[in-house]
């Protein structure tokens, strides 16, 4: 069975995410390793001229060496700064995804479930050299078989983890038939904008509705004036009325999207 990892959305809605397992990531890896592999091939080469000679030449005493082994030389250098460089901007920069990670449908995230950014992304990948160089024994897998996330040791610094995407699975809602309701905060321009709010929203607000009778009256009246409050100027294109009953508002935009849209 898929381990999963559950957040709890600003709207209080439980998500359950499916965590990426060792194989899937290590496919991803082997993907982004031969893209970096690629890219430093002509960065050693141009590194390579640049140290036949001169000032370049004369650092650790490179002119000395024959081209083909100081190429060698240079790519080894290079190659773990690629990586490292590689999969912080990507990861940082572009919503927690590699080449690698987005053709296997992975992507990292922090442990809220959002989406990292540069700095944790670069605190995640600089520990790339302690989990995988071959002098720490693998210490990345092996930390990664023994978590209960499959996270490894960057992931732990970083507070961060990698999901399957398209496995995120709200708990279902009970179908109960609709009983009539009389629309009384509602207004023309209102029903007319319903279209405007996502199934997401209106999940968000059954969620809520569920939950309600169970929560001190404090904390409920301040998320029904909060839900409200962004439904409203979706309705009301940014201008609702004043002094609107904020749970009622809940009830009867509930109402009314699952009567239009199931």
């Amino acid at each position: 069975m898929p381990r999963v990892w559950t957040i709890v959305t600003p709207e209080n809605v439980p998500l359950e995410l499916e965590l990426a397992n060792p194989l899937e990531r290590g496919v991803a890896l082997i993907i982004d390793t031969l893209i970096t592999a690629a890219v430093t091939v002509p960065i050693a080469a141009i590194l390579t001229a640049l140290s036949g000679a001169g000032p370049v030449g004369r650092v650790a005493n490179l002119g000395s060496l024959d081209t083909p082994l100081r190429f060698l030389f240079l790519y080894a250098l290079a190659l773990p700064l690629v990586i490292v460089t590689y999969h912080s901007l990507l990861e940082g920069l572009y919503g927690g995804q590699t080449l690698g990670k987005k053709l296997m449908n992975l992507r990292v995230i922090r442990n809220d479930g959002t989406v990292p950014d540069l700095a944790a992304a670069l605190i995640r990948n600089a520990l790339r050299f302690v989990d995988y160089m071959p002098c720490t024994c693998g210490i990345g897998f092996t930390v990664m078989l023994l978590s209960a996330q499959f996270r490894r040791l960057g992931d732990y610094a970083a507070g961060t983890l990698v999901i399957r995407e398209g496995r995120t699975t709200p708990p279902a809602l009970p179908e109960e038939e609709l009983p009539p309701m009389d629309l009384q905060v509602l207004t023309p321009l209102a029903v007319a904008n319903i279209g405007r709010l996502s199934s997401e929203q209106i999940l968000a607000l059954r969620y809520f509705l569920l939950r309600a009778p169970q929560l001190p009256q404090d904390l409920r009246e301040e998320m029904a004036k909060e839900l409200a409050s962004k439904v409203a100027n979706l309705l009301w294109d940014g201008n609702p009325p004043e002094n609107l009953p904020a749970e009622r508002l809940i009830e009867e935009v509930v109402w009314l999207y699952r009567q239009r849209f199931g």
